[in-house]
């Protein structure tokens, strides 16, 4: 159209550009205004500015029409249209009204103060000295251009030196929370509660209860008494439906001072409960310096970590329950994963009577399909669960064909005891029985997985943690032994577990009996079997793991899920695992090459080295590699004499130089299960998901939290302080008494 005209509307940091015409109303205008920024008609106001004239009212369909003419006069194309909150515009017009109507005022004013009357008569009032009447000032003409009063369109020209652009934050709303009388809260009286101390806060006063009960609340302002101010509110529950109606309500304020504060003691606990309520559906995990954070960005509010801790605690305990219920909901849990992911094994033993929990087993489907084409070799070991009922989880780690960490199974027991162990074991035989391959395991030296291992899968490889011997050995000298001699002892325990025959074994042990002391290495390898941690005595393939650093790695990825309670524990595992197959399958499906990309890197590294070694060879698959030192390769057999091939499952330098200058392909002498696609197999079989949609409620089944018992270790003996010397007064959240202990290090049975 030819009379149209392109508005630039601006609100705070958000710009929207309009067309608009002769034919547009103001009801149109400012609907649109209202969608678009989120606002609500009546509470802003819109000025809008030319080239000569700043800064003019715009309020009905003729202040329309005059910026129309005005555009045509100045033949503009562009209008700028300024929306602000009635709060500052009344401001603004308060200090424009109390500079004219004093004469003091006029007089002192600057030059660039002008007050004109409209586009015919704009005249300099301080010039003449002549006082303008303000009803005489048309509506759409008014200017107020003082720059040193919030004029947003003088602004820009600062640059940096100018007011930071403003937002709207979550909490604007809050200041419509209490608007009449008759008002409803179907959420009864704390839904109202909670609307009043939010209207409360975003209006910036401060209110107190004259009566606060669950059928009736009634509150003041709290300068009632300093300052005489008349609001009030008074809400009764209706008999009818429960609801909360407001009866009486003084909705003005005649105290000073109403300024928003970031700081508000009504910000408490149950507050942020309620605001951080979605955050903490959507992440159990989220940490209260992340809440802290999200409040202060998103709602312009401060809150102390021990407000927001409380909070995040509150929010948890609403949308899980009780963590004593939380038990209750795992019978139902257990059926439907059976039922959604066909397959799993998982196993909840309730006790002989069936009404307490003893502990629980899960190993998904995808997991059972997955280690089939991972190495037949399993890292377990168990970790503390930290919430309210504590107890022990322990997991059966696998790794995959890129050397990554691969859950297998778990269980959440009362402790490493030997009983727990050998029914975790129990459970994965009846899952693997089927497999036919000869397993191996790698654990700490810990008696009870020790015997358990021993009782379930005699037939199996058993290796010890390097790390920990390590540790224990460490332990047999004294501390005033240097820690330089300490490092030698070990270098050399180390070579006499790396060592590949029993040759080079016998010669590092007398080395070691030499150095050590033969009393100390003899003490300390008596009750340790050979075929435990020595590679020349292995009794089955560990492939050069010498150590269980993944259980570690699958502990640390538990870390922050073992203080949920025990049903959003399991399902958060759950959720975890069925991201990261499903990741994991995605980025795999982008692979080119045949192995692994870390197993390809290993390979074209060690392929690297050795191009100058000359090679001789024996036979059809037996050659010699002239190296530093000679040393045979025998092809068909995949045996090298560094023995580096055999003890790690993959090809050695050596083998890899002569593999090449036979002119055989380098795959074919890798083991499947490092290449691509046993590894997109690894992670063909996906887990799904489990909807608690119809999850019944926690009291239609019962089910008892397990007994705790106390820690078997001997108690403190540390003196404690007397109540004098102490600076204040600990109360355990898990147990209730103040014994001087928290709730992550409480041990009391309960």
């Amino acid at each position: 159209m030819d009379d149209s005209r392109v508005a630039k509307c601006t609100y705070g940091a958000g710009t929207l550009m309009l067309i608009l015409s002769s034919t547009t109303t103001f009801d149109w205008l400012s609907n649109e205004l209202c969608s678009r920024f989120k606002l609500k008609l009546g509470h802003f106001e819109l000025r809008y500015s030319f080239m000569d004239c700043s800064n003019c009212l715009l309020e009905s369909d003729d202040d329309l029409k005059i910026m129309f003419m005005l555009c045509g006069l100045m033949k503009d194309q562009l209008i700028h249209i300024a929306v602000r909150d009635k709060a500052v515009v009344n401001h603004v017009q308060t200090v424009n009204t109390n500079m004219i109507a004093s004469p003091f005022l006029l007089e002192s004013a600057p030059n660039n103060y002008s007050f004109s009357q409209d586009e015919d008569t704009c005249k300099d009032s301080s010039q003449t000295g002549s006082i303008v009447d303000s009803s005489a000032a048309s509506s759409s003409c008014l200017s107020m251009d003082f720059d040193g009063i919030s004029s947003e369109f003088g602004n820009e020209y600062l640059g940096k030196y100018g007011s930071c652009g403003g937002r709207k934050y979550l909490s604007t709303d809050w200041e419509g929370y209490i608007t009449h009388e008759g008002q409803k809260f179907e959420g009864g009286v704390c839904e109202f509660r909670d609307k009043l101390a939010k209207y409360a806060i975003e209006n910036g006063f401060k209110m107190k209860y004259l009566k606060n009960e669950p059928r009736c609340v009634t509150a003041v302002c709290a300068k009632k008494e300093s300052n005489g101010c008349e609001w009030n509110v008074h809400a009764v529950k209706s008999n009818v439906n429960g609801f909360f109606y407001i009866k009486n309500l003084n909705n003005v304020h005649s105290c000073s001072g109403l300024i928003r504060e970031k700081r508000n003691k009504a910000m408490g606990s149950r507050l942020v409960s309620s605001i951080v309520k979605d955050k903490v559906r959507s992440n159990p995990l989220v940490r209260p310096i992340d809440l802290i954070t999200d409040l202060k960005e998103n709602y312009g509010l401060d809150v102390p970590y021990h407000v927001a801790w409380y909070g995040k605690e509150s929010a948890t305990k609403e949308l899980h329950g009780d963590e004593e219920l939380s038990y209750a909901h795992l019978p139902w849990y257990v059926d439907v994963l059976k039922a959604s992911n066909v397959g799993s094994h998982c196993v909840l033993d309730c006790g002989e009577d069936g009404s307490r929990f003893q502990r629980v087993f899960i190993c998904y489907k995808a997991s059972i399909d997955s280690f089939r084409w991972c190495r037949p070799m399993l890292f377990i070991d168990g970790t503390f669960v930290t919430n309210k009922y504590k107890g022990t989880l322990l997991g059966a780690t696998a790794k995959n064909g890129n050397k990554e960490v691969f859950p297998f199974a778990f269980a959440i027991v009362s402790g490493e005891t030997s009983d727990n162990w050998r029914w975790f074991l129990q459970r994965i035989f009846e899952v693997l029985v089927d497999e036919g391959r000869q397993l191996t395991f790698i654990s700490d030296r810990h008696g009870a997985i020790i015997d358990a291992v021993r009782t379930v899968f005699p037939a199996s490889a058993h290796g010890f943690c390097l790390y920990h011997l390590k540790e224990k050995l460490k332990k047999k000298y004294p501390h005033s032994i240097g820690s330089s001699f300490k490092d030698h002892i070990l270098w050399l325990f180390c070579k006499l577990l790396y060592a590949p025959t029993v040759e080079e074994y016998q010669d590092i042990l007398k080395k070691l009996r030499d150095d050590g002391g033969s009393k100390i290495i003899d003490k300390f390898l008596a009750d340790l079997p050979v075929q435990n941690f020595a590679n020349a005595f292995f009794l089955g393939k560990r492939y050069g793991e010498v150590s269980n650093a993944l259980s570690e790695s699958f502990n640390s990825w538990v870390k922050d899920v073992r203080r949920l309670p025990i049903y959003e524990m399991i399902d958060t595992i759950r959720v975890k695992m069925m991201e990261m197959i499903s990741r994991r399958k995605l980025a795999s499906e982008k692979w080119c090459s045949v192995l692994c990309p870390v197993i390809e890197d290993e390979l074209k590294n060690l392929a690297a080295k050795g191009r100058h070694w000359r090679i001789c060879r024996a036979s059809e698959s037996i050659f010699e590699v002239h190296a530093d030192l000679s040393v045979m390769v025998n092809l068909d057999k995949r045996f090298c004499s560094c023995y580096q091939w055999q003890l790690l499952g993959f090809p050695c330098q050596h083998a890899i130089q002569v593999i090449q200058h036979s002119g055989l392909c380098l795959y074919n002498f890798v083991d499947e299960y490092n290449k691509a696609d046993f590894y997109r197999a690894t992670y063909a079989t996906p887990i799904f998901p489990i909807p608690d949609i119809e999850k019944p409620p926690a009291g239609d089944v019962f089910l008892l939290p397990p007994h705790t018992r106390k820690p078997p270790e001997r108690p403190p003996t540390k003196r404690f302080k007397s109540s004098s010397e102490t600076t204040r007064q600990l109360k355990c959240k898990r147990c209730g008494s103040c014994d001087r202990h928290n709730r992550r290090t409480c041990k009391a049975p309960i």
